[in-house]
């Protein structure tokens, strides 16, 4: 749909709510309650017959068995029908692995067996909802830029602790990322052992979803490690027009191109997809960051090249026409790029701190006037800070929400 039906519709679906709010209510709450099925608007419009609806619960949300199982229930009770659950944060695991250590944040010590299994909790949990359960896999992050990288307890070292030489660096020779300490994408071997990583986890568990995240550079100087280094150079001499811009976008691309050849070796149905900079490059006239230049990360390179199934976009930012973050705007251009391949429209929970459930709904009706397949909130955290948040996603029959009626999850034809 043209982007000036998508806002028409978006205006009636306000309208409605307005009018329909009883005397007294802020018309603004009441629009989050709009019944779209019963609205004069464009039929894709109304709630469609599959679209994915996400929540990410990330890493720091669970710590016990029944944390993560509540978590899940709440979203199958707000009629969301996927959850990506973060099971790889820095290098270590929240499942069974042979090749990296059990997380520190599960015992408070790297490589302790906690005695349960979040990712295993995590499937049975969600399949007994029908819900489809996506592993959220941290690819190029490898440990805390601030905390000392232990030995861990057991047989099964960190990567980085057994190959330090793996570490991304800018051009100092640093790390000087205030978050994390990253693999570098362009040392063939530290890319060798992420796709091994991810391979046997597919191969042990079975997960409708690989969800990729940090799937990019820790910024645009890095890595300028000798083995990167030494390899753009040989290019270079090839190709004295080659940047190092295209040269590291190219190592990404190929982190990810083989994690997509894995993923259809060993799961063929499973749905390989990617939480990315929300923008993509800026907007016409603006000056923010973006993910192309900024990251390396050109994930609509991924799409044309039919490496990625769906990417998630993480536009934290509201709909705000005009603006140089507008969320309507961003999702525009990532749907011009689909490729034929899904988009998950990313949204945060939050709009400037607090809760607005006007505005997600406005996202939500947005997302489905522009064709995209589904949506994913960003985070559970943030839901539970008040858990009838979940609810408003069903609303109650007089006023029912935007996830009033169950629905599948959308196909992928080239799945099939």
């Amino acid at each position: 749909m043209p982007r000036i039906a998508a806002l028409a519709v978006l205006a009636v679906a306000t309208a409605l709510g307005a009018c329909a709010a009883p005397p007294g209510d802020d018309p603004g709450v009441d629009a989050a309650t709009v019944d779209l099925d019963a609205a004069t608007v464009e039929p894709d419009a109304a709630e469609p017959a599959g679209e994915l609806r996400g929540v990410w619960i990330t890493r720091f949300a669970y710590s016990t068995r029944a944390g993560l199982e509540a978590i899940i229930d709440r979203a199958a009770s707000a009629n969301m029908n996927a959850v990506f659950i973060q099971i790889r944060g820095e290098g270590d695991a929240y499942y069974r692995s042979t090749r990296e250590p059990w997380a520190r944040r599960l015992t408070g010590v790297l490589g302790r067996d906690p005695g349960w299994d979040p990712l295993q909790v995590a499937l049975d949990r969600g399949r007994m909802h029908g819900m489809e359960v996506h592993a959220y896999f941290n690819v190029l992050s490898a440990w805390s830029a601030s905390q000392p990288l232990p030995a861990a307890e057991g047989s099964v070292q960190h990567a980085l602790y057994a190959h330090p030489e793996w570490l991304a660096v800018d051009s100092t020779g640093q790390n000087r990322d205030s978050e994390y300490r990253w693999f570098s994408p362009g040392i063939p071997a530290a890319r060798a052992h992420i796709v091994a990583t991810a391979r046997e986890l597919l191969e042990r568990y079975d997960v409708d979803g690989l969800h990729l995240d940090r799937i990019r550079t820790a910024g645009a100087d890095y890595s300028h490690d000798a083995v990167t280094q030494a390899a753009f150079d040989a290019a270079r001499a090839l190709d004295p027009q080659l940047t190092w811009g295209d040269f590291m976008r190219t190592q990404v691309n190929t982190m990810v191109a083989e994690l997509y050849a894995a993923a259809e070796e060993v799961r063929p149905r499973v749905k390989l997809s990617a939480s990315v900079w929300g923008i993509y490059r800026p907007l016409p006239g603006c000056n923010t960051s973006q993910g192309y230049a900024n990251y390396y990360q050109d994930s609509r390179a991924w799409l044309a090249a039919g490496t990625m199934d769906a990417l998630v976009p993480m536009i934290y930012w509201p709909i705000e026409p005009g603006a140089c973050t507008d969320w309507a705007t961003l999702l525009d251009g990532f749907m011009a790029a689909r490729a034929d391949r899904h988009i998950w429209a990313g949204m945060h929970a939050l709009d400037d701190g607090g809760w607005d459930f006007a505005a997600i709904t406005s996202r939500i009706t947005y997302a489905r006037a522009t064709g995209a397949q589904g949506t994913v909130v960003f985070a559970s955290t943030y839901l539970d800070q008040d858990t009838s948040r979940w609810t408003d996603y069903v609303g109650e029959p007089p006023a029912p929400g935007p996830f009033a009626a169950p629905s599948p999850t959308p196909r992928m034809s080239w799945k099939d």
